[in-house]
């Protein structure tokens, strides 16, 4: 077991996954000040501009819509990488699906962090009439918008791990997963398979 931990810290680096979590974040926070600045500075009609657009920044549901894409390229590549290991004609196609997956899961991570801050900032500091919060929970449960704050953060970091492991067909954490699931490698391909169409459908 401690063995396994110390390969993941060597293979993914917390440090940078800390860094630039904090960076989006805050500079979704540093938005929303500088919008709840301008608003203040204008006559009364137009007093929600700028804290509406970032309300309509980043949508749950866009983010929702590429996490979801994510997980679908994912049950492609990772036959696909599978398969390159015991044919090299599968090389070039996992290759191109770990490409996809890694912008897409990247694209997730960055956008949730960059949320993460604009939720923090209109919950903590009560800057806005809790539209955007709202919206947000109701993807988590139906949660509030502290719930987000734990919730969403959480997955960011699974998506920056996700992204990091898909960087190529080879990259050690693929390789390391092969290895561990063994002779399970289709069960559970199959088992994760099952709980992403089962995601999809329950959002329907």
């Amino acid at each position: 077991m401690n063995n396994t931990i110390e390969f993941l810290k060597s293979a993914i680096d917390l440090t940078a996954l800390r860094l630039t979590s904090l960076g989006y974040a805050g500079l979704g926070l540093f938005v929303v000040l500088i919008a709840e600045g301008l608003d203040n500075q204008e006559p009364a009609p137009y007093a929600a501009y700028y804290v509406g657009a970032i309300n309509e920044a980043i949508s749950p549901k866009f983010w929702n819509l590429l996490s979801i894409s994510s997980l679908l390229v994912l049950c492609l590549a990772l036959p696909a990488v599978y398969l390159s290991r015991q044919t090299p004609a599968w090389t070039t196609p996992a290759t191109y699906l770990c490409r996809i997956n890694y912008r897409l899961f990247l694209l997730a991570f960055t956008l949730g962090a960059t949320a993460w801050g604009i939720l923090a900032a209109q919950i903590i500091l009560r800057l806005a009439d809790g539209a955007y919060p709202a919206a947000w929970g109701s993807l988590f449960f139906g949660g509030n918008g502290l719930v987000v704050l734990v919730i969403l953060p959480l997955l960011n970091a699974l998506w920056w791990c996700t992204a990091q492991a898909l960087t190529q067909p080879d990259s050690v954490l693929l390789q390391w997963l092969f290895r561990q699931l063994g002779k399970y490698t289709w069960p559970a391909y199959g088992l994760y398979t099952g709980l992403v169409v089962l995601l999809i459908v329950s959002q329907q």
